[in-house]
């Protein structure tokens, strides 16, 4: 339970801003108000998810990157399987 990791996926728009070792708070709907700490330890260097045709702004905006954040110790208050969301706002 103190090895979790949270795997996203990051639109091609934010893909520039994370870096392998950058941390980010991360929230639960569990604990509202409480936020835990995620280091970036995988940055995926191939799209997850490409549209067929890529031909505008808001197309580029659909393509995808995996990016795994190995999460701090936290005693057990996060489980595998809890949806989490991770704040990028500096």
């Amino acid at each position: 339970m103190n090895d979790l990791t949270l795997k996203i996926y990051v639109p091609e728009n934010l893909y520039g801003q994370i870096s392998l070792g950058q941390s980010f708070p991360v929230s639960v709907d569990s604990f509202p108000g409480e936020t835990f700490n995620g280091t970036v330890n995988y940055i995926s260097d191939q799209a997850q998810f490409t549209p067929r045709n890529v031909q505008t702004i808001d197309s580029r905006e659909t393509t995808v990157y995996a990016v795994q954040l190995a999460l701090d110790p936290t005693g057990g208050m996060l489980k595998p399987g809890m949806p989490a969301d991770v704040h990028f706002d500096p």
